[in-house]
């Protein structure tokens, strides 16, 4: 007896799919990309890192305020002593703006290529480690909320 063959996925005849390639013009949106300033991608880096830190926090705050109001409503005396976990959410939101600031000491104005306009590939490279290391911090301080 044969086994029973399971695909997760059956083989679709040719042609039932439409071609993607047809309605997206992967040229353009290469020439786009690659045209976007890395002076962009740095400054969209530390906004998303001040403003996932301060996501985070704020989460944070009304986790622990929610929970830190029903404690007090049956024990009034430990209001004072709990505060300190909200300093601590508060912290990650100073996080996220302090290393936003060593973030953005960082950038340096590089003139593109006056004859191709191109910025140079160091720029580039600049650009894209600042917008991964604020993105970076600003996800790491929103799952620490």
């Amino acid at each position: 007896m044969d086994a029973l063959k399971v695909q997760a996925f059956p083989d679709l005849p040719p042609g039932l799919l439409p071609n993607l390639d047809f309605f997206i013009a992967w040229d353009y949106l290469w020439f786009l990309f690659k045209n976007i300033s890395p002076y962009f991608w740095s400054a969209l880096g530390i906004g998303l890192c001040v403003g996932l830190s301060i996501l985070g926090a704020a989460w944070g705050i009304y986790i622990t305020g929610s929970s830190l109001l029903g404690a007090a409503i049956r024990v009034p005396r430990i209001t004072s002593k709990n505060l300190i976990s909200i300093i601590f959410c508060e912290a990650v939101a100073i996080y996220g703006v302090i290393v936003a600031i060593i973030l953005q000491t960082r950038i340096e104005y590089v003139d593109p290529n006056p004859d191709s306009g191109a910025w140079p590939v160091p720029a580039y490279t600049a650009g894209y480690a600042i917008y991964g290391a604020g993105i970076i911090t600003g996800w790491a301080n929103l799952a620490c909320g």
